[in-house]
C-alpha cells in the first residue's frame, strides 16, 4: 500500500519498521503535526534521503505506526491460542497475553487512539479491516467454546468486541487502574469478568482459572 524506491520487500518492511518505531518516539513528545520529517530521520537513525525510499510522506508512517502495533498484538494472539488447548484455557492464556503486550505498548496506543483522525480514508479503512479480523479471532475462540459445550453466549460477535476492548483498556484507562491495582489484579478480574459474561462451565476452568474465578 506504500509507495517505496526499494524493491527488496524484506529490506522494505525491516526499515519501515525502523521509521516508524523512530517516529513514534518523537510524536510522543512533540505531536504527529509539529513533528517533522527531519526529526524523524534522525530518531530512527536514517538519512532523511533514505528515508523517502521508503515512504512518501509523514501520514504513511502514522499508518505504519498502528499496524505495526496491531501486528505486535497479533503474533501475541496467535503464538498463545496456539500453545494451549480447550477453549477455555486458550481464551484465558490469550487475555493474559494481550493484557501484558497492550501494557507494554500502552503510550504507542494511546497515541495512536489519539491521533487516528490524522490517518488518511484509505489508511483507516486498512486499520479498521484489520482490527475487524481480530475481532473475528477472539469470535471464533467463543464459538469453538460454544461447540464445546464450554461456554454459552447468544452473541459471540458482541461479546468478542466487548473483550477486545477491554484486553486494551489500560492503554486508555491506566491513569485511573494502575495507581490502584497490579496489572496481574486487573487481569485477573477481567478474566472473571469475562468467564462469567460467557458463563463458562467450572469444570472446564484450568487450575489457574479456578483459583481466580
Amino acid at each position: 500500500m506504500i509507495k517505496s524506491n526499494i524493491k527488496n520487500p524484506d529490506r522494505v518492511r525491516m526499515r519501515q519498521k525502523q521509521i516508524c518505531r523512530g517516529a513514534i518516539k518523537v510524536f510522543r513528545k512533540k505531536g504527529f503535526h509539529a513533528t517533522s520529517m527531519r526529526e524523524i530521520a534522525k530518531s530512527a537513525q536514517i538519512s532523511l534521503g533514505n528515508l523517502y525510499d521508503y515512504i512518501e510522506k509523514k501520514e504513511d508512517i502514522l499508518f505504519l505506526a498502528h499496524r505495526d502495533i496491531l501486528e505486535q498484538i497479533y503474533q501475541a494472539f496467535d503464538e498463545t491460542a496456539a500453545a494451549f488447548d480447550g477453549s477455555v484455557d486458550r481464551l484465558v492464556n490469550v487475555i493474559r497475553a494481550i493484557v501484558k503486550r497492550s501494557f507494554e505498548l500502552r503510550q504507542e496506543i494511546l497515541f495512536c487512539y489519539t491521533e487516528t483522525k490524522s490517518l488518511e480514508k484509505k489508511y483507516m479503512k486498512e486499520i479498521l479491516r484489520k482490527e475487524s479480523e481480530f475481532v473475528g479471532k477472539i469470535e471464533v475462540l467463543i464459538r469453538d467454546g460454544i461447540a464445546a459445550g464450554e461456554l454459552r453466549c447468544e452473541e459471540p460477535g458482541v461479546l468478542a468486541n466487548v473483550i477486545w476492548y477491554n484486553m486494551t483498556i489500560l492503554a486508555l484507562r491506566g491513569w485511573n487502574i494502575l495507581p490502584a491495582y497490579s496489572v496481574e489484579t486487573f487481569t485477573d478480574e477481567l478474566i472473571r469478568f469475562t468467564l462469567r459474561g460467557l458463563c463458562a462451565r467450572e469444570g472446564e476452568k484450568n487450575k489457574e482459572t479456578r483459583d481466580i474465578f
